[in-house]
């Protein structure tokens, strides 16, 4: 029940990044939740896309994905924080 209530509000390939987004929630008293989703584990056929073909051809910047959520009541603060804080 308590997935329904979160919003996703960064997306992204960049650690560094994700961690800058999750100190402008911090610093706006926003609370999120952030989770790593790496590409490359991937479940295909017999095994993940790395056991079965290698890493040769991977995009080792495009291996990890860096999703952060925070409740739905906050979602617009946190879009506007984050865009504020991103492009400057």
């Amino acid at each position: 029940m308590i997935f329904f209530n979160k919003e996703e509000v960064y997306v992204g390939y960049s650690m560094e990044e994700c961690s800058k987004v999750r100190r402008i929630l911090k610093s706006k008293n926003i609370k999120c939740t952030y989770k790593v989703i790496d590409l490359s584990d991937r479940w295909l056929g017999q095994g993940t896309t790395r056991g079965n073909f290698g890493s040769f051809g991977m995009n080792k910047n495009y291996e990890k994905q860096y999703v952060v959520s925070v409740k739905k009541k906050d979602a617009e603060n946190a879009k506007y924080y984050i865009h504020s804080g991103l492009s400057s």
